[in-house]
């Protein structure tokens, strides 16, 4: 490991159902600040405790992320490689120009690197402190 500082942006959804219903907020967190927080070997689909990150009582869903490149994640791809796979139809991370086309299109796996940037969070549970902030017209 270089001796660099680690940044990531998490991209917080609140999900389907709740306060946040429809709203996101992205968030940059600093290794610096946070050394107990580990989001290398996590995969698409685990559950991240809120506290970790810095809101309490709260519980977190990954559910993908990109490189420094901009390669996204797919969970159908295995480990924490990047490898180019044969997709077609509307796939994450291609969209076809014309009906039945495929191309070879280069992906990251499902499992969280150090190479990770941006990672796509659902909220699950939520906690008391308040994360979206609401729009009062």
């Amino acid at each position: 490991m270089s001796s660099e500082k680690r940044v990531y942006k998490l991209n917080i959804s609140g999900g389907s159902e709740g306060p946040g219903k429809g709203l996101s907020k992205l968030i940059e967190i600093d290794e610096k600040r946070f050394q107990n927080v580990r989001f290398e070997g996590m995969k698409i689909g685990e559950i991240i405790k809120g506290g970790l990150i810095g809101f309490p009582n709260y519980e977190f869903q990954v559910m993908g992320g990109s490189d420094a490149s901009g390669f996204p994640m797919r969970k159908d791809v295995h480990g924490p490689v990047k490898k180019r796979i044969l997709v077609s139809k509307k796939a994450i991370g291609y969209k076809p120009k014309r009906k039945g086309e495929k191309r070879r299109k280069m992906v990251r796996g499902n499992e969280v690197s150090y190479d990770m940037t941006l990672l796509n969070l659902k909220v699950v549970k939520y906690g008391e402190t308040e994360l979206f902030k609401v729009k009062e017209e």
